[in-house]
């Protein structure tokens, strides 16, 4: 019998396979989630406890929104699911969401460090400076209560201890976010072994912060 969520599968299965190979996970941790574009009630999530090498598409969790109950799949759903069902509910523009545990980026986690608008490309992309959502357990609701409370706006948000969380209006975008940060986590946390990081002028961030609104469709506020 054909799988009529076979494509969605795929897609989700794409990305996790090149958030692994890009370096921003290891071994099972980290996981990605898309909204159905035809079902906006369901989403296609990452398995638990399956290392992304051994991963097939087949293997990618379809769970229902509302009860967070897997519907046509084998596999049980990320550990995470809380924290994606949190986002989607609350944030109804969120169409992907992509949770990494890459290197640079979890350092400044451990550290309760928020990234400041350092480069012309964090603005774009991030729509400004990194903040740090407050810990919460791994696994539970509140921590995309968190997450929704620190990202405002922005494309991405660090989390306490745990790495960090990216949003987008595809799996692309936000793969891409979560690609953008840990380079510029990188280049901060090196900067500061030699010195104090200079953020961009105000002037740079506010032109950066119209670009980022206007790539998003919206007006500036």
């Amino acid at each position: 019998m054909r799988d009529r969520f076979a494509e969605v599968r795929y897609e989700v299965w794409f990305h996790a396979r090149r958030m692994w190979e890009a370096g921003l996970v290891v071994g099972s941790s980290g996981n990605i989630s898309r909204r159905l574009a035809d079902e906006p009630n369901l989403i296609a999530i990452t398995p638990t406890s399956i290392t992304y090498d051994d991963m097939a598409a087949p293997q990618i969790v379809i769970v229902d929104l509302a009860t967070g109950k897997s519907v046509h799949s084998r596999d049980a759903p990320s550990y995470e699911l809380p924290m994606h069902r949190a986002v989607y509910r609350r944030l109804p523009s969120v169409t992907a969401v992509v949770h990494t545990h890459s290197p640079f980026v979890t350092t400044l986690s451990v550290l309760r460090r928020p990234l400041p608008p350092l480069m012309d490309e964090m603005m774009l992309q991030f729509g400004g400076p990194i903040d740090v959502a407050e810990y919460a357990f791994t696994g539970t609701e509140e921590v995309g209560d968190n997450v929704v409370r620190a990202l405002g706006d922005r494309a991405g948000v660090l989390l306490a201890n745990h790495g960090n969380v990216c949003v987008g209006s595809d799996l692309q975008a936000a793969l891409q976010t979560a690609m953008l940060m840990e380079a510029a986590a990188r280049v901060y946390v090196q900067s500061l072994q030699v010195g104090e990081p200079v953020a961009l002028p105000e002037p740079s961030i506010e032109a950066g912060r119209v670009m980022f609104e206007e790539r998003r469709g919206r007006k500036p506020s």
